[in-house]
């Protein structure tokens, strides 16, 4: 083996190790969402219906979510290399400020908009007041998640992974508990998970503020709040790029299946929540990859395509596999309603074994967002999703779930094809060096 092959070996297990641990790090959280899905798949009546019409929206909250909380992150480990951990508290602030003011007014928007947005998604008339209560009680509660979700990553910019880590299954425990004990106290259905989110969130960011003390962490106003919002910028700015695009996707999905009844709808988005959870590895591959490249610079980067593969390829092979022997249990674990139950094992029948095409294409694309190439990268996933929605426009209406799940299933395979190319080509020009 040549020492090129040696280093290359090397850099992939250090792109391993980081992706496993970053992966780690959403696992509670991935929990708490597979949870309070099968939650709502067993209440019964439209609760799974308003879960899956949320599909997009919840894209739209990890835009602003993840965004501000990886700039919060980024942040907190700069200071912390400068010795500075007092200025975290001000970062925070200021972070809290701007994520609970998005949510907020994320929830305006979308109660301004109800009347036009249930229309253009074909809302049948009874459930719609359910549908606009639940979408923003939903946004407006993932704004008070917003502290104890920031003080996790300070803990886990500063080296503090363990307590990040203690945190974050406190969250999942409690913000369970809360809506399990809202709904057997007060019979709210579905309505428990915004109600239970807002609950659970009030203890843990008094928790978390705690722990942050301790650590010499003083909560203030930024004296200069420029930098921070600069990370927001370079940092948060691509990565929220990637969500929306696939927030407008998710959209575009269900109105192409707008008549395709209750369960057709619901099934889909059942399918479409288990995928969300799924893409969590490739992003934590391509941000693996992304930052071993920076901390390693030329050999790194020389290897950053084939790195990769090597991660991503093994890794969604098993995905791809385990989603479709498994399909059923699966579905039978998130729904009680057969109807439903059918839509989305059939959906994860056919994009199950795609999803080492779905994988790969998410791991190259967050590891071009990250390199220098967002603008690229954006292109690619807007391009990729345009053409799938104008393929489905086109085809003849009324269209069933079905005949999305195997464009989706087709579309996956052709569109990695096209990113393996774009990104070799991409790699090979000139440098580009992230903002």
């Amino acid at each position: 083996m040549t020492a090129t092959a040696v280093e290359g070996a090397s850099l992939t297990g250090r792109a391993r190790r980081m992706a496993v641990g970053l992966a780690a790090m959403t696992t509670a959280g991935t929990l708490l969402q597979v949870a309070v899905t099968a939650f709502l798949g067993h209440l019964g009546g439209d609760a799974l219906y308003l879960r899956s019409v949320y599909v997009p929206f919840g894209f739209v909250s990890m835009a602003v979510g993840e965004g501000i909380a990886i700039a919060t992150q980024v942040s907190a480990s700069a200071l912390r290399r400068q010795g500075d951990t007092a200025r975290i508290g001000g970062v925070l602030v200021l972070m809290t400020v701007l994520g609970v003011g998005g949510f907020a007014g994320l929830a305006l928007v979308v109660l301004a908009g109800s009347g036009p947005l249930e229309a253009f998604l074909a809302v049948p008339a009874e459930r719609r007041d359910d549908v606009r209560v639940f979408l923003v009680a939903v946004l407006a509660a993932n704004g008070l998640t917003m502290p104890p979700v920031l003080a996790g990553a300070a803990l886990r910019g500063t080296g503090r992974a363990t307590a990040a880590a203690h945190l974050a299954v406190a969250a999942t425990v409690m913000t369970l508990g809360a809506v399990l004990a809202t709904h057997r106290l007060w019979g709210l259905g579905a309505m428990s998970v915004p109600v239970g989110l807002a609950a659970g969130s009030v203890p843990l960011a008094v928790l978390g503020g705690v722990v942050l003390r301790r650590g010499g962490v003083v909560f203030r106003w930024p004296a200069d709040p420029g930098p921070a919002l600069r990370l927001l910028r370079q940092v948060a700015l691509p990565v929220a790029g990637s969500f929306l695009v696939l927030s407008g996707a998710s959209l575009g999905y269900l109105w192409l299946i707008r008549d395709a009844g209750v369960a057709g709808v619901t099934g889909f988005g059942l399918g479409q929540t288990v995928q969300l959870f799924l893409i969590v590895p490739a992003i934590a591959i391509g941000s693996a990859v992304a930052i071993t490249v920076t901390l390693h610079g030329g050999a790194a980067r020389a290897n950053a395509f084939r790195m990769v593969l090597r991660l991503a390829l093994p890794t969604y092979a098993g995905i791809a596999g385990a989603v479709y022997l498994c399909r059923e249990p699966l579905v039978d674990l998130l729904t009680a309603d057969a109807a439903v139950r059918e839509v989305a094992v059939d959906y994860l029948g056919f994009v199950g074994p795609s999803l080492w095409a779905l994988g790969v294409t998410l791991a190259l694309l967050t590891y071009l967002e990250q390199a220098g190439r967002a603008v690229a990268a954006l292109v690619l996933n807007v391009t990729f999703f345009a053409a799938v929605l104008a393929v489905g426009a086109a085809l003849p209406d009324p269209l069933p779930a079905h005949s999305l799940v195997v464009l989706l299933a087709l579309a996956n395979v052709v569109g990695c094809g096209c990113v393996l190319l774009s990104t070799r080509a991409l790699l090979r020009g000139p440098e580009v060096v992230a903002a």
